[in-house]
């Protein structure tokens, strides 16, 4: 992971949860899980983590497509890797719904050593996001970038900028947001 700064980490990968609650559109996710998510047991996944912190790493990505599915699963290990290898950071998926629901959390994941969240936003037009099933708004977008900037988070959005419902206009409108 390049830093911004000059340094780089080498980063691991791991996954608490597997599949997705959400049943969006567009998304790849929802055909093999079908708005269904299972948890990976806490041990396994610490497990994980200490195994590939041992072998160099020093950030984590969690993979999971939502982090926050299940909030009262994932805080209790990012607290475990916090607790047992306070320097590593590491990043995490959530949607732009989530991060406004779970804004309380938001500050306990910064300070277990969270430093980038990445949000399939999609897009900005609320025509487009009702079409992409994505359960949030271009103003819900708005303020969860708000939100992660006040907690000091690091925002990372994805689009589908190219769309079949995308005008000229509203791809203009997408830059001038961004």
């Amino acid at each position: 992971m390049h830093l911004g700064n000059g340094t780089t980490r080498i980063t691991g990968y791991v996954e608490a949860t597997r599949g997705c609650k959400h049943t969006c559109r567009h998304c790849p996710i929802v055909p093999v899980y079908n708005g269904r998510f299972r948890v990976v047991q806490k041990e396994v996944v610490l497990a994980d983590i200490r195994q590939q912190v041992e072998m160099g790493a020093q950030h984590i990505t969690f993979g999971d497509p939502d982090f926050l599915n299940g909030p009262g699963h994932v805080l209790p290990i990012v607290n475990a890797l916090h607790r047992e290898f306070p320097k590593v950071t590491y990043d995490v998926t959530i949607k732009i719904e989530h991060l406004l629901k779970y804004q309380k959390h938001l500050p306990r994941l910064r300070d277990t050593g969270c430093l980038l969240v990445t949000s399939a936003v999609e897009a900005v037009d609320d025509r487009i996001l009702s079409i992409f099933d994505k359960g949030h708004t271009r103003s819900d977008f708005i303020r969860a970038v708000r939100l992660l900037d006040e907690v000091g988070l690091a925002l990372n959005p994805t689009f589908v900028a190219f769309n079949p419902w995308i005008t000229l206009e509203g791809y203009r409108d997408l830059l001038q947001t961004v």
